[in-house]
């Protein structure tokens, strides 16, 4: 399984996709009345027209229609800017993309100083533990699990599933699904918080290798902090990333860059689970 994150336009979102997606819970049709009144962009709206055309009554959940995947994908993967005439759209973002279970691993280590990294046993628990309840205080872990904070209104898993998980509770203050979403005031929470998780985990490395002093510990800070473009060859492997340390530094890296531009742009944040075989960013519609 793969983890795709993307920068998302919030206003976009909560003016436009979400309250779509609310209404098509119930029945398509209102649901993409409403896009077609807010988006100005050709494509999208050609294939948003083919779809009311020919469905009647149906509800996200139910559609089948490639149509949608294809509009769905636009509406979630692409940039949107609103002009006088509604929302077009400018570009497609460029993420962050990598198997799951590695992505996991390194937000874990990243965020959670209770996570045990260095024992690949101890670790694979823990990891089933947080699957299993998402603790809300790691926003980027639980991101990955497709935990939802806040909640949406509507049942996410209806409108786009990839593997086919979903929990929708408000009641209990739980939803899930195969994508999730962050808002901009949370990524730039995140963003603020970077250079201290980065050095924490650092420390915790450079005490593991004790009485070893690895050199290039400032180094490694400079490339996840971005003040250089490319992390430096490791003299000695950091003990809690393993044989991959040099791959698991410039992905930690990457994460945070994705954080950084995400906040310095004022996006939030989605990402989307997917199967190895199936293509990194196109799920099948709910």
């Amino acid at each position: 399984m793969e983890v795709v994150l993307r920068p998302i336009n919030d206003q976009f979102l909560q003016e436009v996709a979400f309250p779509a997606f609310e209404l098509g819970v119930i029945d398509s049709g209102p649901a993409l009345e409403h896009l077609l009144r807010h988006l100005n962009d050709e494509q999208t709206r050609v294939l948003l027209e083919l779809l009311l055309e020919n469905t009647a009554g149906e509800s996200f959940f139910s559609m089948t229609d490639e149509r949608w995947n294809q509009a769905l994908y636009r509406m979630l993967f692409f940039e949107w800017i609103k002009d006088t005439d509604g929302w077009i759209v400018q570009n497609q973002y460029i993420g962050y993309a990598g198997p799951w279970e590695d992505s996991f691993h390194l937000a874990l280590m990243l965020e959670d100083g209770d996570y045990p990294y260095a024992d690949e046993g101890k670790a694979d628990m823990y990891r089933r533990a947080f699957w299993g309840t998402p603790k809300k205080q790691h926003g980027l872990a639980s991101l990955l699990c497709g935990a939802w904070d806040p909640l949406p209104r509507f049942p996410p898993d209806q409108v786009l599933t990839v593997e086919g998980h979903g929990v929708f509770n408000p009641q209990a203050g739980i939803a899930r699904a195969d994508w999730s979403w962050r808002p901009m005031l949370t990524v730039n929470k995140w963003a603020a918080r970077l250079p201290g998780a980065l050095s924490r985990l650092l420390e915790r490395e450079v005490k593991r290798l004790a009485p070893v002093n690895p050199p290039e510990r400032h180094e490694i800070l400079d490339y996840w902090l971005g003040r250089v473009e490319q992390p430096p060859i490791l003299a000695v492997s950091f003990s809690g990333l393993g044989p991959r340390a040099s791959d698991w530094i410039r992905e930690i890296g990457q994460m945070a860059q994705l954080i950084r531009n995400a906040a310095a742009a004022q996006q939030g944040l989605t990402a989307v689970l997917a199967s190895m075989g199936r293509g990194r960013d196109h799920g099948r519609g709910g």
